[in-house]
C-alpha cells in the first residue's frame, strides 16, 4: 500500500525491482469474490495481493498431512510421534488455530513451494534490474499467531539456504496491548510469541539447527560473518514511545 501511496502509476511501480510474497493458512487478506478489500484501497486503486504474490499453505488439512505422512517427507523429519502430535494439534478451525506446532507442520508441507513462489519473486525483480549481484530478502512476520510464530524459523532457514549470499533482515512483531479482535487470545497468544522469540535467538547464535524441512538433517547455516542466519532481526510492537496503540 505504501508502494501505491508513494508511486502511483502502474508504469512507475513497474521499474521497481521489488517483488512481494504473502504467506498464510488462510485467504482473509486476499480479495473475496473477485472484490478487493475496502482497506486494500489506495488513492482510488486496489493494492490487494495478487495471485502470484500469494502462497496458502493451508490447501491440505494439518490431519490429512499426519493421517498420510509418508506423502510429506518433510514433515516426517520434524515428528517422532504421529499420534501424539494429532493429540496435542485437535481441531484447528480457522487458519493454524494460534498453534505453533502446525504453523510449522503446514509451512513444512509447502516448503518446497514456498521456495519456489520465493525463486519466482527473485526472477521477477532480476528481470526489472537486470542485476543478480545484490539480493536484499525482508521477512515479516506477527510472532503471536500459530502460522507466523510457526513458520518464522524455517521461513528464514529456507530463504537463507535458496539465496546463500542475500541479505536477509527479518521484522517480527509482537503486540503489547488491545488485541485486534475480542477473541484472538485464545490462551497462546503471548506464550506463542515467547516461544518463537526463544527460538530465533538459538538460531541467531548457533546454538540450535533446526531441521531442513526441504532436505535430510539438520539446517548448519549458521554464518558467523553475518552473527546468525539472518543478517539482521528487528523486534517491534503496537506502540510506539507516545503510547498510540496501532491495529
Amino acid at each position: 500500500m505504501r508502494m501505491f501511496e508513494e508511486y502511483p502509476t502502474q508504469e512507475e511501480r513497474k521499474k521497481l525491482p521489488i517483488a512481494i510474497l504473502y504467506v498464510d493458512t488462510t485467504e482473509e487478506m486476499m480479495p473475496q469474490d473477485g472484490k478487493a478489500r475496502p482497506d486494500f484501497r489506495v488513492m482510488g486503486q486496489d493494492a490487494s495481493f495478487t495471485r502470484n504474490e500469494f502462497l496458502n499453505i493451508k490447501a491440505v488439512d494439518v490431519e490429512h498431512i499426519l493421517d498420510h505422512i509418508g506423502n510429506y517427507p518433510s514433515v516426517k523429519g520434524i515428528v517422532n510421534n504421529v499420534t501424539a502430535v494429532k493429540s496435542a494439534i485437535g481441531s484447528l478451525g480457522q487458519a493454524a488455530g494460534q498453534k505453533r506446532r502446525a504453523g510449522r507442520l503446514l509451512f513444512a508441507a509447502n516448503a518446497v513451494g514456498f521456495v519456489n513462489s520465493l525463486r519466482d519473486a527473485y526472477a521477477r525483480c532480476e528481470k526489472i534490474s537486470g542485476d543478480a549481484s545484490n539480493t536484499n530478502i525482508h521477512i515479516f512476520a506477527g510472532l503471536c499467531g500459530g502460522t507466523g510464530s510457526g513458520s518464522i524459523i524455517d521461513a528464514i532457514v529456507q530463504s537463507r539456504k535458496a539465496f546463500p549470499d542475500a541479505k536477509i533482515s527479518v521484522y517480527a512483531m509482537i503486540p503489547e496491548m488491545n488485541l485486534p479482535k475480542s477473541d484472538m487470545d485464545q490462551g497462546r497468544y503471548y506464550q506463542n510469541g515467547y516461544a518463537a522469540m526463544n527460538e530465533l535467538n538459538a538460531l541467531q547464535t548457533g546454538r540450535w539447527f533446526p531441521q531442513d524441512v526441504t532436505g535430510v538433517g539438520e539446517a548448519r547455516l549458521y554464518n558467523d560473518c553475518v552473527k546468525g542466519v539472518a543478517d539482521g532481526l528487528t523486534i517491534y510492537c503496537n506502540v510506539n514511545e507516545n503510547g498510540l496503540i496501532f491495529k
